[in-house]
Parts: C-alpha cells; sequence; structure tokens
C-alpha cells in the first residue's frame, strides 16, 4: 500500500470514529475502555504532524472552521462538560432524552469528513494512486453508514412518533405545548437528517437507494403526506421497515467487516519498518 492510500485510510479512520459515535443511541452497555479509545483518537488527530492534523493546517480558513466545529463535538460529547455521554465506573451513561441532540452532533461532522475522503479518493482515481482494497472499502462503507443510520434514527423516531400520537389521543386531535414540541424538537429533526443523507448519498447501488427512499416514504405517511398501504397501521409499517433495515445492516456490516480487516492487514505491513531501516 503506498503513502497516498496511507494517508488516506487514515484520514478514513477519523471518520470511522466520529460516525462511531452513533452506536451511543443504542439502548446497550457501553464500555469506558471503547470511549476512552475513540476520544484519544480524536483528540490526538488534531495535532500537526498527523495526517488529519497536517490537512486542517493546510487548508486554512476552511480547515479553522472544521476544527473548530471538531473541538465543539468533543466538548459537548466527549468531554466532562458533556451532559450526554458520562462516564461512571467501567461505563457510559448516556442520557437517552438527548438522542436527537447526539444525531445532530454527529450527522453534519461525519458528512463534512466523508466528503473530505471522497475528494482524495476521487483524486486518487484519477492520478491512478489509490489501492483497489481501499476504494472498495471506502465504497462498502457509504452504503453501509446510509443504511445502519436510517436503521438507528428510525428507532428513534419510532419512539417520538408513539409518544405523538399518544399526545394527540388524549387531546383529542387537538395540538398542544407538548405536541409541538415533539414534532418540532424530535420527530422534524430526525426527518431532517435523513434526508440530510439521503441527499449526500454517494452510492449508486438500486439495492441501497431503494430502502432509503422507502424510509422517506415512511417519514411522508407520518406526515400525512403520503398515503399508508390500504389496512396497515403505523406499528406495522415500522415493523416492516426495521426488518428490512436491520437485516440489510447485517448485510452490509459482514461485507464491511472483512474488507476492513483486510485493509488493516495491508495498513500494518506497510507500516512496518524495513529490514534495513529496523537496522538502523
Amino acid at each position: 500500500m503506498n503513502n497516498f492510500s496511507l494517508y488516506t485510510f487514515r484520514l478514513y479512520h477519523y471518520l470511522l470514529t466520529i460516525r462511531d459515535t452513533l452506536e451511543y443511541s443504542i439502548k446497550r452497555d457501553h464500555s469506558i475502555e471503547v470511549y476512552n479509545n475513540r476520544k484519544k483518537i480524536l483528540e490526538d488527530n488534531l495535532n500537526e504532524g498527523t495526517p488529519f492534523g497536517d490537512f486542517l493546517k493546510n487548508n486554512g480558513e476552511a480547515g479553522d472552521k472544521i476544527r473548530e466545529k471538531i473541538n465543539q463535538f468533543l466538548t459537548d460529547l466527549y468531554s466532562e462538560e458533556s451532559t450526554i455521554l458520562m462516564p461512571s465506573g467501567d461505563q457510559v451513561r448516556v442520557d437517552t432524552a438527548q438522542l436527537v441532540t447526539l444525531f445532530d452532533m454527529t450527522v453534519g461532522l461525519t458528512e463534512t469528513m466523508r466528503d473530505i475522503v471522497f475528494q482524495y479518493v476521487s483524486y486518487g482515481i484519477k492520478n491512478n494512486e489509490i489501492d483497489q482494497l481501499l476504494i472498495k472499502l471506502v465504497d462498502q462503507d457509504e452504503r453501509m453508514y446510509r443504511i445502519v443510520l436510517s436503521m438507528l434514527a428510525m428507532r428513534v423516531f419510532e419512539e417520538s412518533f408513539a409518544e405523538f400520537q399518544k399526545v394527540m389521543n388524549e387531546s383529542q386531535g387537538k395540538p398542544t405545548p407538548q405536541s409541538n414540541f415533539i414534532v418540532q424538537n424530535e420527530l422534524a429533526k430526525l426527518t431532517g437528517f435523513l434526508r440530510f443523507s439521503r441527499q449526500h448519498a454517494h452510492c449508486t447501488d438500486n439495492e441501497t437507494l431503494d430502502l432509503l427512499d422507502e424510509t422517506l416514504r415512511v417519514l411522508e405517511m407520518t406526515e400525512g403526506r403520503r398515503q399508508r398501504p390500504e389496512g396497515k397501521g403505523f406499528k406495522e409499517i415500522f415493523e416492516d421497515l426495521n426488518k428490512k433495515l436491520n437485516e440489510a445492516t447485517a448485510k452490509d456490516e459482514a461485507a464491511w467487516k472483512a474488507t476492513y480487516q483486510e485493509v488493516v492487514n495491508e495498513v500494518t505491513k506497510a507500516s512496518q519498518p524495513k529490514p534495513a531501516e529496523a537496522a538502523n
């Protein structure tokens, strides 16, 4: 693996660490070890002498703006000031009431990093400088990320929508401050993240795009902009969509993991000093 590919992989690895923050929206135990590793990667790779740190330095005002966003991301999620992710013993407690804020902070920054990685991949392809295995990895990650984001966001959306329906039933269909809050601060924002992701998708395969489009159709049904299939309630509609998203995630993740391990093996070999260098 050549130096350009190694440099691009390290930028990709930074993207990977940012987008993996979405895992905290999953209701399960989260280890402090993984949290600390992510925090260290995100902080250390802002320094000069690292691929991403040098990228920021070399991109002037644009780089400064990205650095500012990342520093805010670190403060809000990976610092003692965070009210969303809070280390406690060997686990990280997550304030599930702020999951929409977690998505808000992570989705946009992930897209910024994804654009940077794709710029390097495109340059490498054009100039025949990038390893084909790395191209495959970034392509698989792109498809997996779009589906995973849809799966995770729809889980939160379904819970908020159920609460919205409950509030509306209690008020006999009349909007209330509580129902308006849910719509404006939860449902509309989650819908916005998913539409934003679909608009920025780099993948072109029908399997992924069709599932992303189906997700948006379900959102339109909740907004009253599209009719529901005859005889189907929202519970069944959500269950059908979630099943498809879960199955697609499992399939895409398995393919991505296999390629990622191949790339890591290549990166490890390329990063080892040659015998002559080791002797020195």
